[in-house]
């Protein structure tokens, strides 16, 4: 079939007009675009009064200033149990006893045994003064002197013998009482009615010590002051001296805190798993209630503080180069100028100010690129297609569409 030519100006006529719709459709569809900008926020902080300190952590348990084992003088069969564990004591206070029939009866005898050699003593002492007086008189010898003279001798060692045996029978009768050597709580007994009490020495440990010996009839904690022992490592037990400051919390007591100060610092060294540490005690000065001995306890040592009225700012705010400090403070009108400072302590919250600022001022502590994109929204302008009046949604189609001649 042959197309006319003026049916082919018509076709490209239409092709040329559909472009023009859709491309005003999507230029009405979406006439906005997004653009992104960058700007710098400047961040800033004022100089500030106050206590500027510097500190140091560590942890451990918690012990009582001193233990005291006590253990009874004499073996026997104990008798009576007079405490518990978990009891509080006083000194002097009983703790247990021995069953004394034998050791009555010991007393008994060393009791006889001494008065028999004070009269045997006496006897000798009468012959003596026999022997004198008939050497006196002639009628006697020197060597029967000589001889009563050995005897009062030979009786008084007897005397005195018996002598000691009564006063270690009678002590031993007493040792049979076990009597508390402090006050303070029972944190063991060992031993029950009727077992075997073997003799031994009461024994004493403060705390970071080797603990008291526990083969004892009852040990005995002086609870009257605590004591935190925590393992300070070798780079931070430099700046740790007798009588710092520090502050107590325990995790297994909630919201409870304590003061306390650093009281002792072993002089040697413990080595395990190739970190040196040194063994540092923290006595609290007050005892929280509800605390036990053994819990877990954290300590913040104050290592360095300054006077409550010292200047500090943040650290961020500070450039030091080449041995010199500055800060850069921001004027009333907006500038900033940098400013040659000294230094003090360098805390955890912040570095102190010796010189070169004053209460109240600006200083910049860095600044933040802030990148913000943003899109100004996008408009149909109320179209629903690209037709319209006479387009392809409805109407006659456009001259030479429809078939030609």
């Amino acid at each position: 079939m042959k197309i006319s030519r003026p049916a082919i100006v018509n076709s490209s006529l239409a092709v040329v007009a559909i472009g023009a719709i859709i491309g005003g459709y999507l230029f009405l569809a979406n006439p906005f675009s997004s653009s992104a900008s960058a700007t710098a926020t400047q961040l800033t902080s004022t100089v500030k009064k106050g206590v500027v300190s510097t500190s140091i952590t560590a942890s451990g348990s918690i012990a009582p200033a001193s233990e005291v084992t006590a253990s009874f003088a004499v073996d026997g069969t104990i008798a009576t149990v007079n405490t518990s564990l978990g009891a509080t004591v006083a000194a002097g206070d009983v703790l247990g006893t021995l069953a004394t029939a034998d050791l009555a009866a010991v007393l008994a005898k060393a009791t006889t045994n001494l008065a028999n050699a004070k009269t045997a003593l006496a006897d000798a002492k009468t012959a003596l003064s026999d022997a004198t007086a008939t050497a006196a008189a002639g009628t006697g010898s020197s060597g029967q002197t000589s001889s009563a003279k050995q005897q009062v001798t030979s009786a008084q060692s007897t005397v005195n013998d018996a002598t000691d045996a009564v006063a270690t029978a009678k002590a031993n009768l007493a040792s049979a009482t076990l009597t508390a050597p402090i006050t303070g709580l029972v944190i063991a007994v060992n031993g029950s009615v009727g077992s075997s009490a073997s003799s031994g020495s009461t024994s004493a440990a403060t705390s970071g010590t080797s603990t008291a010996s526990s083969s004892g009839f009852v040990t005995i904690a002086d609870v009257s002051t605590m004591n935190l022992t925590a393992n300070i490592a070798e780079a931070d037990i430099a700046s740790v001296v007798v009588g710092q400051a520090a502050a107590i919390s325990f995790p297994a007591i909630a919201g409870v805190t304590a003061t306390a100060k650093v009281t002792a610092i072993s002089p040697t060294a413990t080595t395990s798993n190739s970190i040196v540490t040194y063994a540092t005690t923290i006595t609290l000065n007050s005892i929280p209630t509800g605390l036990r001995l053994g819990q877990t306890a954290d300590a913040t040592i104050t290592t360095a503080s300054s006077p409550s009225d010292s200047l500090y700012v943040p650290t961020a705010a500070i450039t030091t180069t080449a041995g010199a400090s500055t800060v850069k403070v921001v004027a009333t009108n907006g500038t900033t100028k940098s400013v040659t400072v000294k230094l003090g302590i360098v805390g955890d919250a912040g570095t102190e100010i010796t010189s070169g600022l004053t209460a109240g001022q600006t200083v910049v502590i860095g600044t933040v690129a802030a990148t913000t994109t943003s899109t100004t929204g996008t408009s149909t302008n109320g179209r629903t297609g690209i037709g319209g009046a006479g387009g392809f949604g409805g109407g006659a189609p456009p001259t030479g569409f429809g078939g030609g001649q």
